[in-house]
């Protein structure tokens, strides 16, 4: 079991991969709790991948974007959809998750967002693949 202040950390991060901004106390506690309840083990190979992946933000949606497409039910994974879970279900949080209405040119971000995403996990794979090589 990790130390609450490792869960605290934990919920820093991830919040800000997924949201870029502060995450508030309740949604930190409420993940803390979720870890306690969940006992998510980590491989050696998983640690690994995780301990990079808390380093930077880039990391993180690097190796996610990797792990989606090689290993997808990784514990690692695990841990971001169950802050996803925590943020989306908070009222502090909602604006972030409803639709609104967008113009034409929000299709050319989308495009923009896709094709970084296509190479987020092209560095990612790479990522995963020499964690996993270090680790065997």
């Amino acid at each position: 079991m990790e130390s609450k202040s490792t869960a605290i950390y934990e919920a820093e991060q991830i919040g800000h991969y997924l949201l870029s901004i502060p995450i508030h106390d309740s949604e930190k506690n409420t993940y803390i709790d979720a870890m306690q309840k969940l006992n998510i083990p980590f491989s050696n190979y998983e640690q690994a991948l995780w301990n990079s992946m808390l380093k930077s933000k880039f990391k993180m949606a690097c190796i996610d974007a990797g792990l989606a497409l090689k290993d997808p039910n990784n514990n690692a994974r695990r841990k971001l959809f169950t802050m996803l879970a925590i943020l989306e279900a908070s009222p502090n949080y909602t604006q972030y998750f409803l639709s609104r209405n967008f113009s034409f040119f929000y299709l050319f971000k989308i495009g923009a967002v896709g094709i970084r995403a296509v190479l987020r996990a092209m560095i990612g794979i790479l990522i995963v693949n020499n964690i996993k090589r270090k680790c065997s």
